[in-house]
């Protein structure tokens, strides 16, 4: 007791013997101004035990020595971001340093339990404090500011710590206001840039869950995005004799309203006259979504109107079902993600990793609950990575003969709608995309068929126009590159 009492002790000692200095430097102009041992003697103590840190390879030699109190590894905040990568200054006035990274702006103002980045706000373990003239911050929280990576391990009384810098970051000068637009927009999520397959610009914005901040790797749920998959089934089925365009759906599935009349076409180009929404609740099957379909009233006489249905994509999903013999899941890991070479992409389930979604409700942003899908329709979750490998998939001529591309990228209505993409043609070539929305995610892939360029939005913010968006940051990709 008596020693756990000296422990409290000198940890308080240590905190009221340091003050801020006037100093205009960065972190560095923290000064310490009586007990400069006080660390070491927390240490013998047993209070703190020593930390060894390798940064891409390379050992840390910093003059803030960390170390590890009470399960939290503190690293000495301006040294830790400098060895990663970062610039740094200091406000005197409020206490506070500013690190700046791939565009990013990172704040943390002495005695705070949180980093700010770009205005966003996320806990860390535990508050920063000044030992020894250094401004000390736990390394898990400012790891996770800087998007690096990190290992730890125990040998006797020292820990060993491993740092990766963030490696997967991409923003070349000439994206600058590519990045400026996502952040003035409060852009949630992955961003992506490609020509003709390589990837120029990437990267994460926001929130990914408690303590997590997005990063460009990061796996998604894709949402609607999932229909340009279904649309490659149903034309791969075509081109193997299997199926027609102009097949009524009383084909393969027999009661659905209007079955007779509705043909593939139309469930492709969501001309059917089925209504969009169906019943979401995880562990329905497409069995049961399909008799749900069958109680539906149709809108409008098929072909004669556009009208968006998701209930007609789990239907085409049901198609590849019932002519595959496999399941929808099944079919398109095997026919398009693996021959795309997507391994970080899938059909989701409540356990897949993914960062989560998020809702506005009475002003702040809370955690949405699992967004429930069906076969067809917005089951997917993917990287903007691999995202990528599925466009250059499509455009390599390798997964669909060109008169199947052509009827995808051809718009069957008013509204611009091919099969699983949306037609527009622009100032900078002819785009089809996709956009998509679902309990906290709000997606899109934007594709110019002409200049090879790219966009993939991947957001986890709800409510996101990332039509929009997408149409100018293909404009400003292209003044970029």
């Amino acid at each position: 007791m008596n020693r756990n009492m000296n422990v409290k002790k000198i940890a308080v000692t240590m905190m009221a013997a340091v003050v801020l200095a006037g100093s205009g430097g960065a972190a560095g102009g923290l000064q310490e101004v009586s007990v400069a041992n006080a660390a070491s003697a927390a240490v013998q103590a047993g209070a703190m035990t020593k930390a060894v840190v390798t940064i891409d390879g390379k050992t840390a030699n910093w003059v803030g020595q960390p170390f590890v109190q009470n399960g939290t590894t503190m690293v000495p905040l301006r040294e830790a971001a400098v060895s990663l990568g970062g610039s740094i200054s200091w406000d005197q006035a409020s206490q506070t340093v500013t690190i700046r990274l791939n565009g990013d702006v990172i704040t943390q103002r002495s005695g705070d339990s949180f980093f700010l980045v770009n205005g966003n706000r996320f806990g860390i373990s535990g508050p920063s404090r000044v030992v020894n003239g250094s401004l000390m911050v736990p390394l898990r929280g400012l790891m996770e500011a800087m998007r690096a990576s990190l290992q730890l391990s125990q040998s006797g009384g020292t820990t060993s710590i491993t740092i990766i810098t963030d490696k997967v970051t991409l923003l070349p000068k000439a994206f600058g206001n590519v990045d400026s637009y996502l952040k003035t927009s409060s852009y949630s999520g992955m961003a992506l840039v490609a020509k003709d397959g390589k990837v120029l610009m990437r990267k994460g914005y926001g929130i990914a869950g408690e303590g997590k901040l997005n990063r460009p790797d990061m796996k998604t749920r894709i949402a609607s995005i999932t229909k340009s998959f279904t649309a490659a089934s149903i034309m791969q089925l075509i081109e193997a004799g299997k199926l027609s365009l102009d097949d009524p759906i009383s084909k393969v599935a027999s009661g659905i309203p209007g079955g007779d009349k509705i043909t593939i076409h139309m469930l492709l180009s969501h001309t059917s006259g089925l209504p969009s929404e169906f019943t979401r609740k995880d562990g329905t099957t497409i069995e049961q979504t399909v008799n749900e379909i069958r109680t539906k009233k149709l809108e409008f006489e098929p072909g004669s109107a556009y009208k968006y249905s998701n209930c007609g994509y789990v239907l085409l999903a049901y198609v590849v079902e019932k002519l595959s013999g496999m399941s929808y899941a099944d079919y398109v890991q095997t026919n398009m993600l693996k021959a795309a070479g997507m391994t970080n992409s899938g059909t989701a389930t409540a356990k897949t990793p993914t960062n989560d979604g998020y809702l506005l409700s009475k002003g702040a942003w809370v955690k949405a609950p699992y967004y429930v899908s069906q076969s067809g329709t917005g089951t997917l979750y993917s990287t903007v990575d691999d995202l990528v490998k599925w466009d250059s998939l499509l455009r390599s001529g390798n997964l669909l003969d060109d008169s199947s591309l052509e009827a995808m990228y051809t718009p069957h209505s008013e509204k611009g709608y091919g099969y699983g993409w949306i037609v527009r043609d622009t100032a900078e070539g002819k785009t089809v995309f996709h956009n998509g929305s679902g309990s906290g995610f709000s997606t899109g892939m934007s594709r110019n068929l002409d200049n090879g360029v790219t966009v993939i939005l991947l957001g986890n913010h709800a409510g996101i126009d990332t039509a929009l968006m997408m149409e100018k940051l293909q404009t400003l990709a292209a003044s970029a590159i």
